[in-house]
Parts: C-alpha cells; structure tokens; sequence
C-alpha cells in the first residue's frame, strides 16, 4: 500500500524550505550587519565623548552614526530582498574609511586633540591602532560587498546547492 502525503504537509514542508532559503540569503549579510553594529556603537561612543569638543569637531561622529543607520536599514531589508545591491552600504563603508584615513592624518599632524579631546598623549596611540583596525575592517566589508554585488561569493554557492537539494 502506498501513503500518500497530506497535502498541508507539503504546504508546511515548502513554508520550511522558504523560510530555510529567506533565512540563508539574509545571513549572507551578517558579518557586514555586525560590522555595522560594532562602527555605529563606536561612533555613538565618540560622539557622546566629543560633547568637550570646540566646533564643528564633535558633528563628525554624528554623522558617521547617521551613516551607519542608513547602512543598518538598507542591511535590514535584505530579509525581505533578496537582491544583492548595497549602495547605500558602499557609501557607508567608503564614508567610514575615509573618516579613519582623515582622523588619522589629522593625529600624525599633531591636531589629534581637537577631534580626540577625550584622549591624552598615550591615548593617541590607542586612538591610531583603533583607526588602523578600522580601515582593515572598511576595506575587508568593501571587498565583501564586492563579491556579493557580483555574486562571486562562496555564501552564495552553498545558497544554491541547498535550493538545488530542495528539488
């Protein structure tokens, strides 16, 4: 005797898979989502200690934190869209890049204290390894967004055998 399946199986199995899909395509993402997470918090960080700041010094950070959010909404609708455009977090991560380049000419001038008031001399230090730290990671995510834009990253790959293995 054969057993059919039922059909509300069938309809619970495909909400599964693509579910299991929606999931696996939005994760593709996830390095690039907490890489946001860490620069955002980083930069609400600065911001909140520039307050001392004389000028137009302690707008840079706001700025990066509007970045960044702009960054986190575009990464946030990936769950829903499953295309591989990042604009916004292209401009976002060259903003930030360039934002690092710029703290850290600024501090080998020796005008570290007018954007860092918060850090004495032996924070400069600390201050330019972070900075360094940051235009590693830019340039990694740049990179990242690259692969995922031309859809050369191995994410993807392992995205395709599983939908192949589905039928």
């Amino acid at each position: 005797m054969k057993v059919v399946p039922k059909p509300s199986e069938s309809k619970y199995d495909k909400g599964r898979q693509e579910l299991s899909l929606t999931s696996m395509f939005f994760n593709r993402y996830l390095l690039i989502r907490y890489t946001t997470a860490a620069f955002f918090f980083a930069n609400l960080y600065w911001f909140f200690l520039s307050f001392s700041a004389v000028g137009l010094a302690k707008w840079w950070p706001f700025t990066l934190i509007l970045t960044t959010a702009a960054v986190a909404v575009e990464q946030v609708s990936k769950y829903w869209r499953r295309d591989n455009k990042l604009p916004v977090t292209k401009v976002g991560y060259a903003g930030q890049l360039l934002s690092n380049f710029l703290a850290l000419v600024v501090i080998v001038t020796g005008h570290g204290a007018s954007i860092f008031p918060f850090f004495g001399q032996k924070g400069i230090s600390l201050i330019t390894t972070v900075l360094l730290i940051g235009l590693g990671i830019c340039f990694y995510i740049l990179a990242r967004v690259h692969l995922i834009e031309t859809n050369r990253d191995r994410y993807l790959k392992r995205i395709r055998q599983f939908a192949q293995s589905l039928q």
